[in-house]
This record gives structure tokens, sequence and C-alpha cells, in this order.
């Protein structure tokens, strides 16, 4: 992830209490699935827990849990907040956590963020979980109508990143052209960039669901339930403005009314912001994981 992608992550976060955020995840959709798993596989790690929201939450129902972030200061802030939990800024690729130290794990939005792919955080996941551990996992979901979206407004993203119209309209042409910046990146993974102080810069990908059992399953483990949420959003992302706006005070999604009329038509299993995933260890194969085998 770039500098100003964790950076503007980081002062989301920031700008609001944690006290806030934490009351916000009753109101989220997996929080009875959190319940019904982690309350019987504990302690549970956060890969990328942000602001230390989810620890919070989780002491607040009664389950141990500890985070790792990349940041110091969200990670500081959380165990001035937080005493019950600990956390520590690290690459959620290599934590300093002992094997099996975890009977639960949560990921959620963080994996895609990872240029070179998603493989060695869930190698990881998989070192951290007890043998009968469980894990929850999301990811942007990047299925037909995400993708098809995506490809009409391909003539806007490069009339946004074409040098000779920024400069007309006076705006910055410093740092990686977008081309540059896809390099870094697999194209089949449909990766998204960002433009930031430094240029064009990789900011996540979205999985569609093949990949993700490719992944999942190169990485050992075994898939309990696969499903998509989040429809609301999903109706957000995939038909911005039109379809509705992000309402900070509550969290959620004002729909319009054509908004509202999509959200009817459309199955969540279609367009649903995130593809969801409860995973277990599965019986381990020495050959199992390749992080060279092309995936998607």
């Amino acid at each position: 992830m770039s500098e100003h992608i964790a950076q503007s992550f980081a002062s989301g976060f920031l700008s609001q209490s944690l006290a806030k955020q934490i009351a916000d995840c009753d109101r989220y959709e997996l929080a009875p699935l959190f319940l019904k798993l982690f309350r019987d596989h504990q302690p549970v790690l956060e890969a990328g827990c942000g602001s230390g929201r989810w620890c919070g939450w989780f002491q607040k129902n009664g389950i141990r849990s500890d985070g790792v972030d990349w940041s110091p200061d969200l990670c500081n802030r959380a165990a001035q907040e937080l005493a019950g939990s600990r956390f520590v800024a690290c690459d959620m690729q290599n934590t300093p956590f002992a094997a099996g130290a975890y009977g639960g794990l949560l990921a959620l939005g963080s994996i895609e963020h990872i240029a070179q792919g998603p493989q060695r955080a869930l190698q990881e996941f998989h070192r951290l979980l007890r043998p009968d551990g469980v894990a929850v996992i999301t990811v942007p979901h990047g299925g037909r109508l995400r993708r098809s979206m995506r490809l009409l407004k391909q003539p806007l993203v490069a009339l946004k990143a074409c040098r000779f119209v920024r400069r007309y309209f006076g705006i910055s042409i410093q740092g990686r052209t977008l081309k540059e910046a896809h390099r870094e990146t697999r194209p089949g993974w449909h990766p998204r960039f960002s433009f930031g102080a430094a240029g064009w810069s990789f900011y996540e990908y979205e999985f569609n669901k093949k990949q993700m059992r490719q992944f999942l399953a190169d990485a050992q483990f075994e898939v309990m339930e696969e499903f998509a949420a989040f429809g609301d959003e999903g109706i957000l992302h995939n038909f911005s403005w039109l379809a509705g706006r992000w309402n900070e005070a509550r969290s959620a999604v004002d729909l319009t009314v054509l908004g509202k009329l999509l959200r009817k038509i459309i199955p969540v299993s279609i367009m649903g912001h995130m593809l969801c995933y409860v995973v277990k260890k599965a019986i381990e194969r020495p050959d199992a994981f390749d992080q060279s085998r092309p995936v998607g």
C-alpha cells in the first residue's frame, strides 16, 4: 500500500472517536456471525485492525482479541484506549506471534491491498490459527457486475490519467504514471489505483469467487461458508452517486430512488460489495502452498 493511501486510512480512523466506531459495529451486517463463531474460538486476531474498533467490540462482548496493523499511530491509540488487547504495528504477512496462538482470525477488507497478492498473508493466517481455529476473511467482490461497470468507466479513468488533459486543466502530473503503477500488479486480479503526491499507485484488487477459492486452497484452508454481502454498499460502489451516498453519521448508505430500485431487482449475490469467507484449516499437504502458481 502506498504511503498516501495508508495515511488516508489512518486519518479517517483517527478523525472519529474510537467509542463511536465501536458502537457502529453493533449495526455491522456480519456482527451476529462474529459472535456465533468467535465466542467458541478465542483469542481472536484481527489482521489489518485499523482503529482497533473490532477488538473493542469483542471486549464489550466478552471475547479476547488482539490486533495488528501497519500504522503505529493507530496501534498506539488503540492500545491506550483498549487495555485488554495487544496491538502490534507490523506486516500482517509476517507477525511476531507464535504458531497456533489464536483460535480465531478476522481480516476485513485487508488482504486485497497487497500488490504482490494475498498468498503470503493467507499462509501466515494458517500458521497463526490453532488446528481447530476458524477465520473470517472478506475481500471486494470482483464479480461480473463490478467488472462490467469498471469497463464502462474506463474511458473516464484514461482521461483522468492522461498527462495532456491534466496539464490542460492545471492538475498535477508529477510522479508515477498509471502505466508504471500497473506494472507492479496482476491485471487478472483487476487492480484499482489512486492518485496522490507521488503519482499513481496501487490501491486494491477485486477478486472473484474462483480466484479466492484457489487462494484459500493453496494456503491450506477449507471453505465452510462463502457468500456476498453488503448490498447497499454494492449498489453505491457499482453505480456511484446515481444510486446513493455514504452517510458518515449513520455509517450507512443513503440510497436514491434509483438505488432503492436497483437494490430490489439485483440479487446481493451479484452486486454485494464484499465476498465473505468462513474458513478452517484443512488437512495439511506438504506441497499445497505454491506461491509461484498463477491464479486467475
